[in-house]
């Protein structure tokens, strides 16, 4: 069988490994639960709450840079499985890690449980899985990198609630169970389903999508970057000034998602299931925002897009800060979340875009770190900055809001000198 025939066997077939990544992002997707987690596991420990709330808060970070550092730090070891086998691996300590997590009442082990192996089981599957399907559909790169990634970050508008509600009528450890071995169980068999893609299949789409172009029939210009891998893209002035307008962009987001039910509960009085309803709206408003913005990608100015995201943060982080409505309050939140949302869905694109696609699997690991260091600020920026209120019941986050609002405004300054650097280059 020839190449060609090869890639046009591939191709027939890519659709289905393209659902079985839809599979897997929704299950990794439970990472995004955290907000619905961090009440019960306070509870769980032995200490007073009031005291451990902002380390236990620090499992969810540690989780969060378990799963950007590991594409960075294991990237040459990783580059010796495929994504198929990552899966099986990682897939294997995701499940472990939440089968375990509900089990416990220390914080050194929650940490090795939540933080060490589902962070290590996301960072060796999600980026790799995010590269594959940018490999497999290099013509349509933005709008699948971004439904893929709006599984991700939006089915947590499905597993909140659902977890909400079996931990308050079993508990912790009921969860788990059930959570821990359907990981293991779906994660496993995506893993052996999947097949590597050919060598040479990028090339072969990019010589098809070129054709498209010369005739007309593309609807947005095919990208001749130079590709370059991990060790030269970071030699380059412009992979630091995109890293300065996603870390800073994606702060306000994290800020919000991670922490949406301790903030509307502890500073509007809302239940804990009451909240849960509001996190899966922020779920599906970052869903929205991965799926929109990646989709707009394929179709125009990306660097536009860059643009327009961070400044829905600044709104947003800028409208929470100032006014004191419940309403606003939700409102604001779902349009941080679409924004973060927004990020998510064109990182791979737009990296793909400055660095080629060829290494993308690579490069998106490095650039991956992004969400890591939003962690890192984010979820620390509303626990620290939070005051009690007079009442000494409720908190205000004003000042951690207007904060995040200006971090964002970074962003939106970084973004201005990607485009004109992008504008530049293309003169």
């Amino acid at each position: 069988m020839g190449n060609n025939q090869i890639f046009e066997a591939f191709e027939k077939t890519r659709f289905f490994y393209y659902v079985l990544c839809l599979i897997i992002g929704l299950m990794y997707g439970l990472g995004y639960t955290w907000s619905v987690l961090q009440t019960p596991f306070v509870e769980a420990m032995n200490g007073d709450p009031a005291k451990i709330t902002a380390t236990v808060a620090l499992v969810y970070t540690g989780c969060v840079l378990f799963s950007t550092m590991s594409p960075t730090i294991l990237g040459g070891i990783m580059k010796k499985f495929t994504e198929p086998q990552l899966t099986v691996i990682g897939g294997i300590m995701f499940g472990l890690g939440w089968l375990g997590c509900g089990h416990i009442h220390s914080i050194p082990l929650l940490f090795l449980t939540y933080s060490v192996l589902t962070g290590l089981g996301t960072g060796i599957v999600y980026p790799p899985i995010m590269g594959y399907v940018a490999k497999i559909y290099p013509d349509k790169g933005g709008t699948f990198t971004g439904i893929y990634s709006g599984i991700y970050g939006g089915s947590a508008m499905v597993w909140s609630p659902l977890l909400a509600v079996i931990i308050a009528r079993s508990g912790l450890g009921a969860m788990a169970n059930i959570i821990g071995p359907a990981c293991l169980v779906i994660l496993i068999a995506c893993g052996i389903l999947l097949k590597p893609v050919p060598d040479g299949f990028i090339d072969y789409k990019k010589s098809q999508m070129q054709v498209s172009a010369a005739s007309g029939a593309a609807k947005a210009p095919v990208s001749n970057v130079v590709d370059k891998n991990r060790g030269q893209m970071v030699k380059t002035p412009m992979f630091y000034i995109a890293m300065v307008t996603f870390a800073c962009g994606l702060t306000s987001g994290m800020f919000v998602i991670s922490q949406a039910s301790p903030i509307l509960q502890g500073a509007y009085g809302l239940t804990a299931v009451e909240a849960a309803t509001f996190v899966s709206l922020n779920s599906f408003a970052s869903l929205a925002g991965r799926i929109v913005f990646g989709t707009v990608t394929d179709h125009t100015d990306k660097y536009v897009t860059l643009l327009v995201i961070p400044v829905l943060s600044v709104i947003g982080m800028g409208l929470l800060a100032t006014s004191p409505s419940k309403t606003m309050a939700i409102a604001c939140m779902a349009l941080v979340a679409f924004g973060y949302g927004g990020f998510g869905g064109t990182i791979t694109p737009i990296t793909g875009d400055l660095f080629g696609t060829k290494y993308i699997t690579e490069n998106f690991g490095v650039m991956y770190l992004n969400f890591g260091i939003a962690a890192m600020v984010g979820p620390r920026l509303a626990v620290k900055l939070r005051t009690l209120n007079p009442d000494g019941v409720t908190y205000s986050y004003s000042t951690a809001f207007m904060i995040g609002a200006i971090i964002a405004c970074v962003s939106v300054a970084a973004a201005f000198i990607v485009r004109a650097r992008v504008k530049a280059s293309q003169k």
